[in-house]
């Protein structure tokens, strides 16, 4: 669990050679917007298979350096933290070990590059456990935009995205909402999508509701 929770960090913050990479290189799906030149996705893959773990893991690359290099290295890091769990007995039942990686919802604006990040790693237990994390990049500067860039795209406060948000998942949990994953730390808010007219906050496995209830999405519409 504690290294799940640190790919989930480095992921954040973009914290960062990998030994072993095999670069599959496909063309992507994207949404447009803008005038701005074409942006061509591909996708890298990084795969291994050893006697104690599996690990496939697709992301994105958008042809710009300062956001493509930010993303091979938080994959980097995921996958290196990964690869430091305890070895599975060998007399053990349960299979191998695994660490998985895909994305989707993949956004190229005129001023944002935003993607959805799925990483799921099984190192034993009832089940995996998957974290989402959305990328978002200035398309100009390459920089990373956070929480306070989203609020300000959709015009709101942080106390105002959180009783909104509240409120919407109140009424799809009811009394099984965990009412603190939702409230106004913005860290809850930490993990989000951008498209063209709205940003999506993504609430994780046990942040406000059991595993059982999944992640839970709120979406909100971006200001004129």
């Amino acid at each position: 669990m504690k290294i799940i929770f640190t790919v989930f960090i480095a992921i954040i913050v973009l914290g960062g050679a990998y030994f072993v990479v095999a670069p599959y290189l496909q063309p992507g799906t994207l949404q447009t917007s803008g005038e701005q030149p074409s942006v061509e996705v591909t996708t890298a893959r990084v795969q291994e298979n050893s006697a104690g773990y599996t690990i496939d893991v697709s992301y994105p690359q958008f042809g710009i350096p300062a956001i493509d290099l930010q993303i091979k290295k938080a994959i980097d890091d995921s996958v290196a933290e990964f690869k430091t769990s305890p070895p599975n007995p060998g007399d053990s039942a349960m299979p191998k070990y695994s660490f998985d990686g895909s994305f989707d919802s993949v956004y190229v604006g005129p001023d944002v590059i935003s993607v959805k990040l799925i990483l799921s790693q099984y190192t034993g237990g009832a089940h995996p456990l998957t974290l989402i994390s959305g990328l978002n990049y200035d398309r100009t500067t390459g920089g990373r935009l956070l929480q306070s860039d989203a609020f300000a795209m959709l015009g709101l406060s942080v106390g105002e995205v959180s009783a909104a948000a509240t409120a919407e998942l109140k009424a799809k949990l009811g009394d099984t909402m965990f009412m603190e994953g939702a409230d106004t730390n913005p860290e809850n808010f930490s993990s989000f999508v951008i498209s063209a007219d709205k940003i999506t906050f993504i609430f994780q496995q046990y942040q406000v509701a059991a595993y059982a209830a999944g992640p839970q999405e709120v979406s909100f519409a971006r200001k004129p």
